[in-house]
């Protein structure tokens, strides 16, 4: 009998797990580990993979306007939709953190292709 499980992998970020080592993640928690990474790699930062990652950091201290936010949405769901082929990014929004300037709260709302479930995830990008 299957266990319902459609991913399996190491969870990021890398850690001790109760009953291994290093602690495993399936599913919707690797898709959205994933994405995570995605959006907060620079092109570049992966010496085996230098394509890898989005550049939406590249605009953060662009001035803020609405096509600030347009460039981040697009560089977001481009890298997500080249990067994940586990999920269908459904919508992409871009908020400029109001605490903290040259800081951006980016949520991304997608479908798990496997299960067909809306999930989402929010990253924080720029410094504090």
């Amino acid at each position: 009998m299957g266990t319902g499980i459609n991913y399996m992998g190491i969870a990021f970020p890398f850690q001790q797990g109760d009953q291994s080592i290093p602690k495993g993640a399936t599913d919707e928690d690797l898709i959205k580990q994933s994405i995570v990474q995605i959006i907060t790699v620079q092109p570049g930062e992966r010496y085996m993979n230098p394509e890898f990652g989005c550049r939406a950091l590249n605009f953060i201290f662009e001035p803020n306007g609405p096509g600030l936010v347009l460039y981040i949405q697009q560089e977001v769901q481009q890298a997500i939709t080249r990067w994940e082929p586990r999920a269908l990014v459904r919508d992409v929004r871009v908020e400029k953190n109001d605490m903290f300037e040259g800081q951006v709260i980016v949520t991304v709302e997608y479908t798990v292709v496997a299960t067909s479930q809306t999930q989402s995830v929010q990253v924080t990008l720029g410094s504090a």
